[in-house]
C-alpha cells in the first residue's frame, strides 16, 4: 500500500474563508505525485470538502481522506 499525504487550500462555497486541507491518499498501485498535483491544481477554487473528496478519488482511483476545520468544527471525508 502506498500512501501519499499532501495539503490543499480552497475557499469554502459558503462564505468567503479559505481552507486548508490535509489530504490522505492510498493506492495499492502507484500514483504519480504530478497526477496528484495536476489535479489539485486544476480542482476549483472554492469547492467544498465533500465535493475535493469524490472528485480525488474519481481523478485517481485511489482511497482519498481529506481532513479541514470549519468553523470550528473537524470533518473527515472519506472516499474509498
Amino acid at each position: 500500500m502506498n500512501t501519499y499525504k499532501t495539503t490543499h487550500r480552497a475557499r469554502c462555497p459558503n462564505g468567503a474563508l479559505v481552507d486548508t486541507y490535509n489530504i490522505t491518499i492510498q493506492s495499492a498501485a502507484t500514483i504519480m505525485v504530478e497526477d496528484i498535483a495536476k489535479t489539485l491544481a486544476d480542482a476549483p477554487v472554492t469547492i467544498y470538502q465533500e465535493d475535493l473528496a469524490t472528485l480525488l478519488r474519481a481523478k485517481l482511483g485511489a482511497e482519498v481522506t481529506v481532513e479541514g476545520w470549519h468553523h470550528g468544527i473537524h470533518i473527515t471525508s472519506t472516499r474509498r
